[in-house]
Formats: C-alpha cells, structure tokens, sequence
C-alpha cells in the first residue's frame, strides 16, 4: 500500500514592500485631496485680530514683510476660533498638518528606538551602568528637549506652520510639514541649521546603531526623552498660538 505524502506547507505571503509603499501613496493622495476639497469648500477669511496686542504685533510684522508674497496664493481649508479677549484665530488645515506631520516624524523616530532603550529594564544593568543610563537620559532632557526644541525648534515649527493661514503658493501647503522645519522657503542661515540639523540626525543614528549593549540602549533612552520632551513642547507652543500667544521667535522667512 502506498502511503498518502503529507500535504506541502502553506506559504504565508508576507506583504511586499511596494504594496506597502502604494498604501502610504494612498494615504496621502486622500489627504492632499481633502484638503484641496476643503479649499474650495471653505472661504478664506484671513487672520482678524481684534485684541491682544502681541499676537497682532506678531502677525503684523510676518504681513508687513511679506504681505505682497503672502497676498497671492491660496489658503487650504480655513476656520477661524473664536478665542478670549475678542481674538479671531485663523486655523488651516495646512497650518494642522505642518505641526502634525512633524510630530508624526518624531512619534515615529521614538517608536522605533523605544524596544532598544527598554532592554536593560529585562536584561538588567549594574549600579553603575544605572547610574549612567539615567545621567544620560537627564541630560539629553535639558540638552535636547528644553534648549533644543522648547526654545529653538519648537516655536519656530509652529510660527512657519502658522504662516500657513495666509494666502500662499499650494506646493507650501502640501509639503507643510518639511516647510515648517525650514527646510525650504527660508533664509539661507535657517536652512543651513535646518538641514544641518537633519543630516547631524542620521549620521548619530548611524554610529549609534553600531554600538553594542548596553551603550545604545543608554544612549537610545536618551533620545527618547528628549523627543518626547520636543514632541510635547510643539503642541504646547501650538495650544498657545491657538490662543492668540504667538511663539516667541521669528518664522524666519526668506
């Protein structure tokens, strides 16, 4: 008698990198759609200010220098918030995605080096590694978090996201999030930083990665705290914009 072969395994297809990538494409062409939608459906109505002298000083000065390049262009799906002290605060969809879109950058960048940065709390660590690892998670929360991004970084994502209530040119827009770190449309010592800034990121990440245990998880818990120490500075400085206090730095546009 012939014995039955047992049947072959089943394969799990694992999903493709470019079907993975059509999806993200996806995602946001729906996104640059509804908002271009939004734009048609909602008048712009610009920036009203009634009160609260700092904030119209604040929007005074960015329409007094560029008011002719603001004054063309259009403004992506506008709202204005009714806030206290009679102040009418214009709110884009634009503006939203500049801030969200770097948050979601930097959400994300948390997200991948967490794992590696929660290892010694399995694996465990000596007194004096302890010692370090919180050192090093303190300082990178000053360093990075508070100097960095509370009094650098983050106001002036939010003041070049807020410029983006005013009329300009569509590609500001759709690119609102890269426009907003001062990687474009910018003067030409905010894009140095900017783009130094962003380089300096990737070659840290690429040393880092060559470090063994538990030096990287050391140096990834840091990295943690100060991005979630920036990510919560920017909705701070975002809330407070909305409020009719604008941040405390200039847009710095070209």
């Amino acid at each position: 008698s012939f014995s039955a072969s047992p049947p072959p395994p089943v394969r799990r297809k694992m999903p493709r990198r470019s079907a993975m990538v059509s999806a993200k494409l996806r995602v946001a062409v729906v996104v640059v759609l509804a908002s271009c939608a939004s734009s048609l459906l909602v008048t712009p109505r610009g920036v009203k200010v009634q009160s609260a002298s700092s904030l119209e000083g604040w929007s005074g000065r960015v329409q007094a220098r560029h008011g002719a390049r603001l004054s063309r262009g259009v403004v992506i799906g506008q709202a204005s918030l009714d806030l206290r002290g009679g102040v009418t605060q214009s709110v884009t969809l634009s503006s939203l995605w500049g801030v969200t879109g770097v948050l979601a950058m930097l959400l994300n960048a948390v997200k991948r080096v967490l794992p590696v940065a929660m290892e010694p709390f399995q694996n465990g660590l000596s007194l004096p590694l302890w010692s370090a690892y919180a050192f090093f998670a303190l300082g990178m929360c000053y360093v990075e978090g508070y100097k960095a991004f509370h009094k650098k970084f983050s106001p002036m994502v939010v003041a070049r996201s807020m410029t983006l209530s005013q009329p300009g040119p569509l590609f500001h827009s759709l690119l609102a999030p890269i426009y907003a770190m001062g990687l474009f449309h910018a003067t030409p010592k905010r894009c140095k930083t900017s783009w130094g800034f962003v380089i300096g990121i990737f070659a840290l990440v690429k040393l880092v990665k060559k470090l063994d245990y538990p030096w990287r998880s050391i140096v990834d818990g840091g990295v943690v705290v100060g991005l979630t120490v920036g990510s919560v500075s920017i909705v701070y400085h975002y809330i407070r914009a909305l409020r009719g206090v604008p941040p405390p730095v200039d847009p710095n546009l070209p």
